[in-house]
This record gives structure tokens, C-alpha cells and sequence, in this order.
């Protein structure tokens, strides 16, 4: 996620995911893991948000 504010540098708050060739697990984030990644974002910049999503298909 890449996070900017006029007049501050940008950020990049990223998850990583680690994907070990299992069936049962799936290879792309899913639902949670977007929401996660959003509240961590709320918590480390210290305000709301305005997303721009970009025709992501959450699997």
C-alpha cells in the first residue's frame, strides 16, 4: 500500500504472505489479510484513510 500526504514523503506499508505449496492454503490474500493490512495502516499513520482501489479481486 502506498501512502502519501501533501507536503510529507511516502510510505509503503506492505504484508508479506508466505505461500509453502501447500492444497489447503491459498496463494493470494484474501478478504482478511486486505483488512488487516488497512488497519495496520489506520494505526501506523495516525488518521483516516481515503483508499483507491484498483479492480483488485480479493480471492
Amino acid at each position: 500500500m502506498a501512502c502519501y500526504e501533501p507536503g510529507e514523503r511516502s510510505r509503503l506499508i506492505y504484508a508479506i504472505r508466505e505461500y509453502r505449496d501447500r492444497n489447503d492454503t491459498p496463494k493470494g490474500f484474501g478478504w482478511r489479510d486486505f483488512r488487516d493490512l488497512i488497519v495496520r495502516a489506520c494505526i501506523q499513520l495516525g488518521g483516516p484513510l481515503v483508499l483507491a482501489w484498483d479492480n483488485v479481486r480479493p480471492n
